[in-house]
């Protein structure tokens, strides 16, 4: 399904759904006039959603599993190739998965893949490719592909069989407690950290995609959706005009046909799903038709907004860095997005957090501040008229300033953490101005006075301004990096991308 299509079809969805139940078939009926295939659609819509109101869990490119995977006889008990197949334990619009035994006894999954989309050449190919991308992927946290096989012109893709529950089927209990949710974060990050690594951006990353096994190790399913970003395969793999994903999960360039698709597509569904984690609510709404209207829209521009803080503390500045709206705005890789996960979870001595240091040097270096325009107070007689009052005035007004700025920064790292880098941006490079406006200032006074035989005085201004100079070059960066208020190398790498 086209991207113009999903849009039609979402249309009269959602404004049949306003209809009273009585008028509702007619509605629809005259809004797809002419075009049997539309109405059928809708219909499967209407009905899942009188079923379940989770209608953003299921893929864009299709309505429903069933229509893909039809009415085909289960293989349950059936020999296929060399694997003996012992039952269904799943299905999606990918294909029926079923738990089987190989010729060495070993259990594998066994995917049958609809054969809409393994009898077109330029799917059957597709799929190839990526099962043959997925197989060299290896990390605890993903499932294992071994190979896509061909048994009497059908395929199968063989992979890690999973027991276990997906995350989805947990989140019906809830949030995940509080000792398990940095620790499925931080796995599913080193997840796409390894996939990006090999330029496979997955693409469709959710709930349902996600297993908790049963002894507890995450396991991330389905890579049948990943998408190598290598430029050769790019232009080859991707069906121009299709959209690839669930809407409720997807980034909003995946809405945008030929837009150019990388890891941080990953990162915006992974903000999502950790929101969706901590609080057991999807953090764009419970409407589908809002969420796809606020994803799809080109024209706006502003980043999703959330409700509410998560209840985690610094986690909910990661999901809003995760679901910036402009890739760039995003972590800009997944290496980046671990570094701040593993921060969260190293709890820091006496229950400090981690921007401490950093607000112990803000408030020392407004202290510092408002001391040197004191000491250009007490020399501005030594100095004289009109210099000194001048010099004074100068650093009066630098230093009032620039400790306003640096007492709102902590401020800000008190009562809205999450803003506090995009803040710390706009504002230091006006605090460094000031702070050298006004170390300039002890510097002049010191250099007057000092030809006035007051050496030691003009002695202790130049050491003032010396550390005032010193804690702006060297402690502000140190202290700055220590509570992560900047990307580490690893989100500055500049990501590959796929069409």
């Amino acid at each position: 399904m086209n991207s113009e299509r999903w849009r039609r079809v979402n249309h009269i969805f959602h404004t049949a759904l306003e209809q009273d139940t009585a008028t509702r078939e007619a509605y629809v009926r005259d809004a797809t006039a002419g075009d049997p295939e539309l109405f059928r659609e809708v219909e499967t819509l209407l009905t899942s959603h009188s079923k379940s109101p989770h209608i953003l869990e299921r893929p864009a490119w299709m309505i429903e599993p069933e229509l893909a995977l039809g009415d085909e006889m289960s293989l349950v008990g059936k020999q296929i190739g060399r694997y003996r197949v012992l039952e269904e334990v799943g299905r999606g619009g990918m294909g029926i998965v079923y738990a089987a035994t190989d010729n060495i006894g070993r259990t594998v999954a066994l995917k049958a893949l609809p054969a809409e989309y393994t009898r077109d050449p330029e799917r059957r190919k597709r799929l190839t490719r990526e099962a043959t991308v997925a197989a060299s992927l290896s990390h605890p946290a993903i499932a294992a592909v071994y190979s896509l096989d061909e048994i009497d012109g059908e395929l199968y893709i063989i992979s890690e069989l999973v027991r276990g529950r997906t995350l989805r089927e947990q989140l019906r209990e809830g949030p995940l407690p509080s000792g398990q949710l940095l620790p499925t974060l931080i796995s599913i990050a080193e997840a796409l950290a390894v996939a990006h690594e090999k330029e496979i951006v997955h693409r469709d990353l959710k709930p349902e995609n996600i297993m908790r096994r049963d002894d507890g190790q995450i396991k991330v399913l389905d890579f049948g959706l990943a998408r190598p970003t290598g430029p050769r395969e790019s232009t080859v793999m991707t069906e121009a005009g299709v959209l690839v994903g669930t809407p409720g999960y997807m980034a909003p360039e995946q809405f945008t046909p030929r837009a150019e698709i990388d890891g941080r597509a990953d990162i915006f569904a992974f903000g999502v799903m950790a929101w969706e984690l901590a609080t057991g609510e999807h953090p764009l709404g419970t409407d589908p038709g809002s969420i796809i209207a606020k994803m799809s829209d080109p024209f706006e521009s502003r980043t999703p907004a959330l409700s509410r803080p998560l209840p985690l503390r610094g986690l909910d500045g990661i999901v809003r860095q995760c679901i910036r709206r402009a890739p760039a705005h995003r972590y800009q890789s997944a290496e980046a997005l671990i570094v701040d996960l593993r921060r969260l979870a190293t709890p820091l001595p006496n229950g400090r957090d981690v921007f401490w240091w950093w607000q112990g040097h803000q408030l020392m270096a407004s202290a510092l501040n408002a001391a040197a325009a004191a000491a250009v107070w007490g020399v501005r007689q030594w100095v004289g008229k009109p210099t000194g009052t001048i010099l004074f005035l100068a650093a009066l007004a630098a230093a009032t300033v620039s400790v306003a700025l640096r007492l709102n920064l902590v401020f800000a790292s008190r009562v809205h953490p999450h803003t506090l880098i995009e803040h710390r941006r706009r504002v230091f490079s006006r605090i460094a101005v000031l702070d050298t406006v006004l170390a300039g200032s002890l510097l002049a006074a010191a250099t007057i006075i000092a030809a006035a035989d007051h050496d030691g005085i003009a002695a202790i201004l130049i050491a003032l301004a010396a550390v005032m100079l010193a804690s702006l070059s060297l402690i502000e960066p140190a202290t700055t990096a220590a509570a992560g208020l900047v990307l580490p190398d690893a989100a500055k790498k500049t990501p590959t991308t796929a069409r």
